[in-house]
């Protein structure tokens, strides 16, 4: 199995999902730039299945559509796709979408560490 490239951030993001012969819609979750893991019902998909996907990000109304994606994984309730040949346009707006989270995500991580005084066991 290929490593991944980016780290995962945590979104809750509707999503559909089509291909040849299956069609659903479930929720987006662990995300980056070159993929993401699907949440639902119905695990219909198999690894290899070739979809495309409406991805609704927290940037815009209009949701994304990423084709192909391919499923890389899966588990009864949920499995895994990676975006491939997106256009140049789709890339830019999920990296910066990503790097957003990523910092809000990081951020918000960093300003809930306490940090105490020194402390010397006797």
């Amino acid at each position: 199995m290929a490593k991944r490239g980016d780290a995962r951030v945590q979104i809750h993001r509707p999503i559909e999902f089509q291909g040849s012969r299956v069609a659903g819609h479930g929720i987006a979750q662990d995300f980056s730039p070159g993929g993401c893991c699907i949440h639902q019902a119905d695990g219909r998909v198999h690894c290899g299945m070739r979809l495309t996907l409406r991805l609704s990000l927290p940037d815009r109304i209009e949701p994304v559509e990423i084709k192909p994606a391919i499923v890389t994984w899966t588990r009864p309730h949920a499995f895994g796709v990676a975006f491939f040949a997106t256009s140049q346009d789709i890339q830019s707006r999920l990296r910066q979408v990503y790097d957003q989270l990523l910092e809000a995500q990081t951020a918000e991580h960093t300003e809930g560490v306490i940090s105490l005084p020194s402390f010397a066991w006797k």
